[in-house]
């Protein structure tokens, strides 16, 4: 991202069916957002941008700061998938092969071979590879949740979701983000017993939060956690090219 932009602000407008109001949202990835009803006029946005400069600029100048803060160079050396209590440590070989490849050694060893220079393709190769790691892990704890709350689901998509951690659907399809597998393993329970719960109702209801809170008696917390949780992903994990 390019320093704080003068005033007033590049934005990305989002229309969403499921809005009923305006949300603003920074990330370091997409910027600023305005997240809107289908039906939003954009002749508010402008009063808007306004009323919220304050709270704009501060969120822009901390994103502009730790952007900073990330050099190419800064590659993981360890990636931790906390569901399955696993950590791995990665290392980076330098070779003529043509095309990288991921090595996954005994003991939760990562190696990548190849061009390890070439920082974009070895970023978009550790993606790739945290997506299948993700496609192991998280299917096997819905199920075990499935079995622990009685709540049955029909299958389960794991997606590369931008702003949202799960969804469920009428066909009791639940969708996940595949970055569900670096978050903390309390936060990971939470989300996916939220989703099975809308298996049975697909609102938010009274109803809804109280079948959530008899088999996630700290619900409350963990709810107020998972709206900054993108804050808990590592830094590398963060899309900037």
């Amino acid at each position: 991202m390019n320093p704080p932009p003068s005033w007033p602000p590049d934005y990305h407008l989002k229309r969403s069916r499921r809005s009923h109001y305006v949300k603003l949202k920074t990330s370091m990835k997409n910027g600023l957002e305005l997240i809107v009803p289908m039906r939003f006029n954009e002749r508010h946005i402008p009063h808007i941008l306004e009323t919220n400069k304050e709270w704009i600029q501060k969120q822009l100048t901390k994103i502009h700061k730790e952007l900073k803060t990330i050099r190419e160079a800064d590659l993981p050396e360890e990636i931790s998938f906390p569901i399955a209590r696993q950590k791995w440590k990665v290392q980076y070989v330098q070779s003529n092969n043509k095309h990288l490849q991921v090595i996954a050694r005994p003991q939760k060893e990562l190696v990548l071979l190849g061009n390890v220079a070439n920082k974009k393709a070895v970023y978009k190769l550790l993606l790739a590879w945290v997506k299948q790691q993700s496609q192991l892990h998280l299917p096997k704890l819905l199920d075990e949740l499935s079995e622990e709350t009685g709540l049955k689901y029909h299958r389960i998509s794991i997606r590369s979701q931008r702003t949202r951690w799960g969804s469920c659907t009428y066909r009791k399809i639940i969708n996940v983000n595949f970055k569900l597998v670096l978050l903390p393993n309390h936060l990971v329970r939470h989300i996916l017993i939220h989703e099975l719960c809308h298996t049975r109702y697909m609102n938010h209801a009274p109803r809804f939060w109280r079948l959530v809170a008899s088999f996630d008696k700290d619900w409350e917390q963990y709810s107020r956690e998972t709206r900054v949780a993108d804050q808990l992903l590592p830094l590398w994990i963060v899309n900037l090219f």
